[in-house]
């Protein structure tokens, strides 16, 4: 009876033992065979991984790089760059007025329509332009047909207020009024002035409203171009191009220098 209660657990013991080195072998096994494809999973994560951040480092780049650029001038001087999603992704003020009003509000990520809309609310500007102040907004932008989406929408935002004018820029243009320190849409009117009166200097205007600029322009129309040695044709011509993109205010040039 003895002997047979022996051999029982005997027989009990050797199937455990059995159980143990089947389940080492099936582990060995199965681990063996999943082992390269749970590396592929590895592999295929990290790559994924990678693809991520090249797509979140791509998509920054494209929010964060202006295509445009709206410059503001009145007497603080401020340029607005705007990505491809009509976003205000840069706001830089280009002299010590424009630099103050640039850290008084919060432009940056605005719709770049709403932030000029921002900007013609504010009591500076307001103050500015009822004391016959002069706003040129200038939009330059290499694409053409985003240039003259930008720019329509621009004038439609300032269709409402007087002395406020729309002009078209050049990228030329923008990198050498950098060049001097200047912001786009004044050196603009400075290159006006200057075929009037080639003896000007940027230094000469650097710190002229764009009232006094403009003033200086109409004065060297009324002088029939003397300084510059122009005819009458050019002197009319000059005129027409003054004309142009205007947003439906008329010329808004008054004279008498606003200080």
């Amino acid at each position: 009876m003895n002997n047979q209660w022996k051999e029982a657990f005997d027989q009990i013991h050797a199937e455990e033992e059995l159980k143990e080195h089947t389940m080492e072998y099936l582990s060995r096994k199965v681990y063996r065979h999943r082992h390269p494809h749970f590396s592929a999973f590895r592999g295929f994560a990290a790559t994924a991984a990678c693809l991520a951040v090249l797509f979140l480092a791509g998509g920054s780049w494209l929010y964060f790089t202006p295509e445009a650029f709206i410059s503001i001038d009145i007497n603080p001087s401020l340029e607005l760059g705007i990505n491809r999603f009509d976003t205000v992704v840069s706001v830089e003020g280009w002299n010590e007025d424009g630099n103050d009003l640039a850290d008084s509000l919060d432009l940056k990520y605005m719709d770049y329509y709403d932030a000029i809309e921002t900007l013609l609310s504010d009591q500076i500007i307001e103050d500015y332009l009822s004391q016959d102040g002069l706003m040129d907004l200038t939009v330059a932008c290499e694409n053409t047909s985003r240039h003259d989406e930008i720019l329509e929408n621009v004038e439609s935002c300032t269709s409402g207020h007087s002395n406020v004018h729309c002009h078209s820029g050049d990228a030329q243009d923008m990198h050498d009024a950098h060049e001097e320190g200047l912001s786009f849409g004044k050196y603009r009117a400075y290159l006006r002035l200057k075929e009037l009166d080639p003896s000007v200097t940027v230094d000469d205007i650097r710190n002229l409203s764009m009232r006094e600029i403009q003033d200086l322009i109409e004065e060297g129309y009324e002088n029939g171009y003397q300084n510059g040695n122009k005819n009458s044709s050019n002197h009319e011509r000059g005129h027409e191009n003054d004309n142009d993109h205007e947003g439906g205010h008329g010329n808004g040039y008054g004279h008498g220098r606003h200080k």
